[in-house]
């Protein structure tokens, strides 16, 4: 059965959340360099109505600042679980090598650092106090975050990336904000309460002003603190007011909202964790919808929000659900892994995907997403700044100038770039069928090509420190090579 897919608009909640897309934008967006993330709280009134441990870093990919100072790059919320910090993010998360902008929010204390998701001994007021002001309000802090990014520029697709504790946060912020995606690891939906905690966006459940919401859940099957089943846990400190769902039940909670069907394709699949295996549940959804679940076997609360499932580690198998939703969202900034060995022909005179150039001379067909005369030749006139800039097609100007942006040009196959043709298909030019044997992914000299190919479905979209693609430099490992240019 298949359930509705109309979804009505949020306008109770979005009078709540100023989006500046539209309007002027009031400072532009900063980029930062790896483990160089900005303090968000000292610049802004983000941490207003916190305690004065209240941090927030933002970590902005220079890849992901547009020329006008705004990003569509993904916006990406890292939430620690109970009793741990923001600090593992900065080095950890990885965003600069997926060009996704990243948000590492830290809770606060109570006594130790958490989110306000459930009765904590430090809380000043009653769990069903909305009316609180002197108890952490979750939702008003991530809504001013969010309200902080739009103003600066960030106009890209909010995810939220928690587990345990930050995965209640996460599904609550499904809840109550226009989130797109989140990734929740060894925490599913409450069943009650409806609400807990201060404010007005409290929500523990979708409702009928909830957005649609992509979902990727890991759970453990035998997880003694946030049981598989659903029901108490010994987090709540007792309150019987606070119960768990069910783990199939969260999952169809959200495909009701969602718009989704309610019986799973299951796929098994190797898990490091538990007894070795996973079911990958994977439920059918409307377009731009993706609704998926992880049962680990054997899996407990401390291991398996970090297994690697499958052929992916957890970081891998994160950012491959975000760019798959986002495949399918407004905004798409990250190339999605290459499909097939030779993109499909195109017809002319609809012009098809730049592919990046192969030898030390300008595409001639290739120019910015934000302007058809921002060409090779206008890179030209600022490298050290246009060089970073990405087409429509996400093909980096530093890949498709390189008679203008490398003067080493690292490729030396001497034959013309292709050209559209005025009539007839025109293929992508072929590539040559080798490994190059001094690539290396720019967050580490170890990731070459032959790292790239034990994954090359999610690492083949990565680029070196020079913006060159894995897909481009490792065409052997990547499946990219010509048929004819390898026979």
């Amino acid at each position: 059965m298949r359930l509705p897919t109309t979804k009505p608009s949020r306008t109770t909640l979005l009078h709540l959340l100023p989006v500046l897309i539209n309007t002027a934008v009031v400072t532009a967006l900063n980029s930062n360099p790896h483990e160089s993330p900005q303090n968000l709280h000292e610049i802004s009134d983000v941490c207003s109505n916190r305690s004065s441990l209240c941090e927030v870093l933002l970590d902005v990919p220079p890849t992901c600042v547009d020329i006008d100072g705004t990003s569509t790059c993904p916006i990406v919320f890292f939430l620690h679980g109970a009793g741990g910090t923001n600090d593992g993010y900065v080095k950890n998360s990885g965003v600069h090598s997926v060009d996704m902008i990243g948000v590492y929010p830290q809770g606060e204390s109570c006594p130790k650092p958490g989110w306000n998701t459930g009765p904590k001994e430090c809380n000043q007021c009653e769990w069903s106090d909305y009316e609180c002001t002197s108890d952490p309000n979750e939702g008003l802090f991530v809504e001013l975050i969010i309200d902080e990014l739009r103003s600066e520029g960030a106009k890209g697709n909010l995810y939220a990336v928690g587990s345990s504790n930050g995965a209640a946060l996460a599904h609550r912020l499904g809840v109550n904000l226009p989130f797109k995606g989140i990734v929740t690891k060894v925490t599913q939906l409450l069943a009650s309460p409806e609400r807990s905690g201060p404010g007005l966006l409290n929500y523990n459940q979708p409702r009928s002003d909830t957005g649609l919401v992509s979902v990727l859940s890991i759970m453990g099957t035998d997880d003694n603190l946030i049981p598989y089943e659903g029901g108490p846990s010994g987090v709540f400190s007792g309150e019987s007011a606070f119960q768990l769902m069910g783990v199939e039940e969260s999952m169809l909670t959200w495909a009701a909202n969602d718009g989704c069907g309610t019986t799973p394709v299951v796929t098994s699949v190797s898990s490091s964790v538990g007894t070795g295996t996973a079911d990958f549940e994977k439920y059918p959804c409307p377009s731009g919808v993706i609704l998926e679940n992880y049962k680990v076997y054997g899996g407990d609360h401390g291991t398996t929000g970090g297994a690697k499932l499958g052929s992916f580690e957890m970081d891998d198998l994160e950012y491959d659900f975000i760019r798959r939703v986002e495949a399918d969202g407004s905004f798409s900034p990250v190339a999605s892994p290459v499909a097939s060995p030779v993109a499909s022909p195109v017809a002319s005179p609809v012009a098809s995907p730049v592919s990046p150039p192969q030898n030390c001379v300008n595409d001639a067909s290739w120019h910015g997403k934000k302007s058809t005369e921002h060409d090779c030749d206008h890179v030209g006139e600022d490298p050290d700044n246009r060089c970073h800039w990405f087409s429509a097609d996400n093909v980096k100007a530093k890949v498709a100038c390189p008679e203008t942006c490398d003067p080493d040009c690292q490729f030396s196959n001497p034959s013309p770039v292709a050209t559209l043709a005025p009539t007839g298909p025109s293929p992508t030019p072929p590539l040559l069928c080798e490994d190059s044997a001094t690539w290396a992914g720019k967050m580490n000299p170890t990731h070459n090509c032959a790292y790239v190919g034990e994954k090359p479905e999610f690492r083949c979209s990565w680029e070196d420190s020079e913006g060159v693609f894995a897909k481009i430099a490792c065409a052997k490992s990547c499946g990219t090579c010509d048929e004819e240019a390898s026979s």
